[in-house]
């Protein structure tokens, strides 16, 4: 492969999580040090490129042949959009899923939405603007409360478990204020927890599911967001999950529905859960999962089959570099 000039765009961490969850999902410096060392192995040069606003000076100066985009945004449920517009306006290739994949799988219900008009399994919902909208006629509780338009699962925690009306009015006034956007209220899913890791363009694979294990289980587990801070001790992640082939089977079916009804590209990881009848839904499609050696789920999922860190940076790469020499973005 001939030596390429490579822009890396990310957001920069430089918020302690555990204190303030502003920039939960970003990237830390040790993240982007990974990433350019296997991008770097593969022969390419690399060109950093925080995503803040000069971006849109910096990048076409910057000469690259391709981009690899982690880029979250900031603000707004089209952030995670920006940078891939931007690639487009450009002509610049790059990776992953296209801004209109970014869009409507960050935005909960438009993505939720999309995932039952085409028969995927999800689990019931609704919007609350203000918090005093009606109930949907014949809503069951238990339900959860999440904001809308965010990921890592920010604003999650057990008390976003609720039992009835009066405590999902005041959880989703928490919500909305606190993080300015709509509260979406799901049918809570009693069971188990999984993620599916798909890879690949123009025929993605989707690799065999994971387990999130709850190691001090409660009467109703939530994969809620001091967790992913703090997991030792309180998680163990299982992969392969210890669950029947045709289960496992059914999960990557579904996760090949979703990654495609939204029109992914490259990379994406299909978060479930399931039922007390063992029956998987889909909770949400994350087509920028995160990157971290050793730690995030999807490297986890790729390591479990085989793909090793470097190797996984190098698939993800391909396929944009492979759409470059199809003369496509």
């Amino acid at each position: 492969m001939k030596p390429l000039r490579v822009g890396l765009t990310f957001n920069l961490k430089r918020v302690d999580p555990t204190r303030d969850d502003v920039e939960a999902e970003y990237d830390s410096p040790k993240t982007i040090a990974a990433l350019c060392d296997a991008i770097a192995s593969f022969g390419h040069s690399v060109v950093r490129l925080e995503a803040t606003p000069d971006l849109a000076r910096r990048l076409p100066r910057a000469g690259v042949d391709v981009v690899f985009n982690l880029a979250e945004g900031a603000g707004g449920r089209s952030r995670e959009a920006l940078v891939p517009a931007l690639c487009e306006l450009l002509r610049v290739p790059y990776t992953g899923s296209d801004p209109a994949a970014l869009c409507v799988t960050l935005d909960k219900a438009m993505g939720k939405r999309i995932l039952r008009d085409a028969g995927v399994p999800t689990p019931d919902f609704f919007l609350m603007e203000t918090g005093r909208e009606p109930l949907p006629r014949g809503w069951r509780f238990p339900a959860i409360v999440k904001p809308n338009i965010e990921g890592t699962s920010k604003g999650i925690t057990t008390k976003s478990v609720v039992d009835d009306e009066a405590a999902l009015r005041r959880r989703c006034r928490e919500m909305i204020r606190r993080y300015r956007q709509p509260a979406i209220v799901e049918a809570y899913v009693a069971g188990r927890e999984f993620t599916v890791g798909v890879l690949g363009w123009p025929r993605p694979r989707a690799l065999a599911p994971m387990e999130v294990v709850f190691l001090q289980p409660q009467a109703r587990t939530v994969y809620e967001f001091s967790l992913k801070q703090n997991w030792d001790g309180k998680l163990e992640y299982v992969c392969p999950a210890r669950i029947a082939p045709a289960a496992s089977r059914l999960m990557c079916r579904l996760a090949l529905d979703a990654f495609t009804v939204f029109g992914c590209r490259d990379v994406a990881r299909v978060d479930f859960r399931t039922d007390r009848r063992g029956r998987p839904f889909v909770i949400e499609v994350n087509p920028l999962p995160g990157m971290t050696p050793a730690f995030s789920d999807l490297v986890m999922i790729a390591e479990a089959a085989g793909i090793g860190y470097r190797d996984l940076i190098g698939r993800v790469l391909e396929c944009a570099l492979r759409r470059r020499r199809l003369g496509l973005v």
